[in-house]
């Protein structure tokens, strides 16, 4: 499954791209998951040489952006081996993909002429751009997007937009990703506390309010229980803060939330409960360095892995020794 990028009010500027409701009975991970080992596949670069990958679907597709030989960056769609230039809006130097879905639609966000950033989306190569601050910042396979409008989530549905309500308690809400079964995912920030940030699940107009690991503002000066990504059975993983100030991961699953240690911070979840960020993988609760998994003297130095798919493909960032810049890499289940 996709991995959703948070990307929500006030938290993107300082955090800088980074539910209580009935899960449906989860697939258990294969139980090979633990031991699997890779192969790469570098994704290349747009004559720049740098890539950073975001996101991945189930047919193996990425996006991101990658940079240009002449300057500037754009967003990207790679598949079948080639990486394709989604192009930006008139006049401008910078694209970027975040999310894309199951058709291979691709929700990021562009700069005019002027370099203001619009969220944007993409269909083959045909770009449709929103106003700054609305617009689709994720995207599910039936092609619902959630955006932001104000203060609120927005969710949009064959045209129709719906701002989900914010929990009592809370200020403004950001919007982080969508499922397949059209619960939304998003952060909010609790009143008058700021930087108090909480997951948050709608289903339907409902929300549900994600519980912590025992951190409020008063032990962390970032005290933020950041949900980053929800799969189709409604598992959420993210960080937060715990009694004692330190930052861990967490899962969120069936009500309970659990504790996956101050070493991972999760990016992306598959809907077999599979969990990638940073260097690592995180399979039935135990985690392992993916540089372990890739075929020694590769030359490439996992540094983020952003996402997982149910096939248990992988897209991560690595440091590229030979050429000491940063390569997007698909990771294969050998």
């Amino acid at each position: 499954m996709r991995r959703f990028r948070s990307s929500h009010l006030g938290l993107v500027a300082a955090l800088a791209v980074a539910a209580g409701v009935p899960a449906a009975a989860v697939a258990a991970a294969p139980a090979s998951a633990a031991t699997t080992t890779y192969t790469i596949t570098d994704l290349g670069s747009l004559g720049g040489g740098v890539t950073d990958a975001t996101a991945i679907n189930a047919a193996g597709q990425v996006t991101g952006d990658s940079t240009l030989n002449v300057g500037g960056s754009r967003a990207f769609l790679w598949r079948n081996g080639k990486m394709t230039d989604l192009g930006t809006l008139p006049g401008g130097d910078f694209s970027k993909g975040r999310e894309i879905n199951g058709s291979g639609e691709v929700a990021g966000s562009a700069t005019d002429s002027g370099e203001i950033s619009h969220p944007s989306l993409w269909k083959g190569k045909n770009i449709t751009a929103f106003q700054p601050g609305s617009g689709p910042l994720a995207i599910n396979d039936s092609g619902q997007f959630i955006g932001r409008c104000g203060v609120n989530v927005c969710k949009i549905s064959n045209g129709t937009q719906t701002a989900l309500p914010i929990p009592p308690h809370f200020i403004l809400c950001g919007p982080v990703a969508i499922n397949n079964n059209g619960q939304v995912l998003g952060n909010c920030e609790v009143t008058n506390q700021d930087n108090n940030w909480h997951g948050v699940v709608w289903t339907n107009r409902t929300p549900t309010v994600l519980p912590t690991l025992g951190g409020t503002i008063a032990t962390s000066a970032t005290a933020l229980p950041l949900a980053t990504a929800i799969n189709d059975n409604g598992q959420v993983t993210g960080t937060a803060v715990t009694s004692t100030g330190a930052l861990d991961g967490f899962l969120w699953s069936n009500g309970k939330i659990t504790d996956l240690g101050p070493t991972f911070a999760p990016a992306a979840i598959n809907d077999n409960g599979v969990i990638v960020g940073g260097q690592f993988i995180d399979s039935g609760g135990t985690l392992h360095n993916l540089n372990n998994r890739i075929p020694a003297g590769s030359g490439y130095q996992i540094q983020s892995a952003t996402g997982i798919n149910d096939n248990g493909q992988i897209v991560a960032n690595a440091h590229d020794t030979a050429t000491n810049q940063q390569h997007a890499l698909l990771l294969t289940p050998s």
